[in-house]
């Protein structure tokens, strides 16, 4: 099998951390779509309902998902939105963060969902 290889992706952390199986690859991109992904919606609802503790713990929780499926550059990210919410961010700006972050969460995704495809 070829290596995976897209902009997004930081392929070369891939192959270190799975020596190029792809398999276990996969595992991590299905895990990544049905799980990490729910807990990111999650977050939006948590935003709604001005539960920033939660926010928090949700945003603490997925960070290294990204890292694993090779959207590492997400990291700092995440970081940065999680530290919004546990530094009394009002509502307003935690949801504009989100937001933006959303959009590029919902390009990973569609490049995450491509390449599964592509391994299948």
């Amino acid at each position: 099998m070829s290596a995976i290889s897209h902009p997004l992706l930081d392929s070369k952390y891939l192959h270190e951390i799975y020596g190029g199986d792809q398999s276990i690859i996969q595992i991590m991109f299905e895990t990544f779509l049905e799980d990490s992904l729910t807990t990111w919606d999650e977050i939006y609802l948590a935003i709604e309902q001005k539960d920033f503790l939660k926010v928090g713990a949700l945003s603490h929780q997925i960070k290294p998902s990204f890292s694993m499926v090779g959207l590492t550059q997400f990291h700092a990210k995440i970081q940065a939105f999680e530290n919004l919410s546990k530094n009394n961010s009002s509502q307003e700006i935690l949801m504009a963060n989100y937001l933006e972050l959303d959009t590029q969460v919902k390009e990973a995704k569609k490049v995450i969902e491509t390449l599964l495809s592509e391994m299948n």
